[in-house]
C-alpha cells in the first residue's frame, strides 16, 4: 500500500472499539507549537488486553533541518535518516490510516497527542477526535501503592524487559506490554470499557493533584 515507511506485516482483524492502538512519538523538543515530529510508532492491541505485535507501524518524518546532536543521542535517528524520511503530510495520512477510529493509549498522552494533533491539523486538516487514555494516569489509579512516575519505573515494577528503548515503535510496544499488566487490575475493580478506564484515570489525576 505505502512502501516508503517501515510497517510490520499484519492487517487489522478487529474494527471499532475492540481495537485499540498504543502510540509513541519522538520529537526534536517538548513544544508541539515549534518543535518537530521526528517519528511515530504504534502497535495495535485488543480490548481484552492482548498486544498484536504483528500489527504495528513506525514512520520517520522528513525534517528540513535535522535535530541537534543531543536530541539524536536520545532517539538514535540520525541526520541522514531524518533528511530522507517520509514527507510529513504522507506520514500523517499513513498514521491516520493505521489508527482509523481506534481509541489511543499512550504514556504521558498529552505530549504525544499535542504533536500528532498539530500534524493532523497542519498537514491533513481533518478532525482528530479519537479518544485517548493516558497510561501514566491509569497506572497509579490501579496500583496506587507503587507511587512511580516514569515509564522505565513502571516497566521495572512489572518486570517487563525490552531490548530497545527511546524509539517510537519500541516505546509504543513497551507501553502496550505495561497496559497488559495494568488492565487486569482495572478489571478486578469492575472497569472494563475504554470510557470507564478514562474516567478512572481522570479521577486519580484529580485526587493526586
Amino acid at each position: 500500500m505505502l512502501d516508503w515507511f517501515r510497517r510490520l506485516r499484519g492487517v487489522a482483524a478487529d474494527e471499532g472499539p475492540q481495537r485499540w492502538v498504543v502510540v509513541d512519538v519522538e520529537t526534536s523538543g517538548f513544544d508541539p507549537t515549534k518543535d518537530g515530529l521526528i517519528s511515530i510508532g504504534g502497535v495495535a492491541m485488543r480490548s481484552d488486553g492482548r498486544v498484536l505485535p504483528g500489527e504495528a507501524i513506525e514512520i520517520v518524518c522528513r525534517q528540513s533541518t535535522a535535530s541537534s546532536r543531543e536530541n539524536i543521542l536520545v532517539h538514535g535517528i540520525g541526520v541522514q535518516a531524518q533528511e530522507q524520511g517520509v514527507d510529513p503530510a504522507e506520514a500523517t495520512r499513513a498514521f491516520l490510516d493505521f489508527v482509523r477510529a481506534s481509541p489511543i493509549i499512550a504514556f504521558h498522552a498529552p505530549f504525544d497527542r499535542g504533536f500528532l494533533a498539530r500534524a493532523v491539523k497542519v498537514f491533513v486538516n481533518q478532525p482528530f477526535d479519537n479518544p485517548w487514555l493516558d497510561l501514566a494516569e491509569l497506572a497509579p489509579a490501579v496500583d496506587p501503592e507503587a507511587k512511580l512516575k516514569s515509564l522505565d519505573e513502571w516497566l521495572a515494577r512489572y518486570s517487563i524487559s525490552v531490548s530497545v528503548r527511546h524509539s517510537a515503535a519500541a516505546d509504543a510496544f513497551a507501553t502496550g506490554l505495561l497496559a497488559t499488566r495494568l488492565l487486569p487490575r482495572a478489571w478486578q475493580q469492575g472497569v472494563r470499557d475504554f470510557a470507564s478506564l478514562q474516567k478512572m484515570a481522570r479521577q486519580a489525576k484529580w485526587l493526586n493533584a
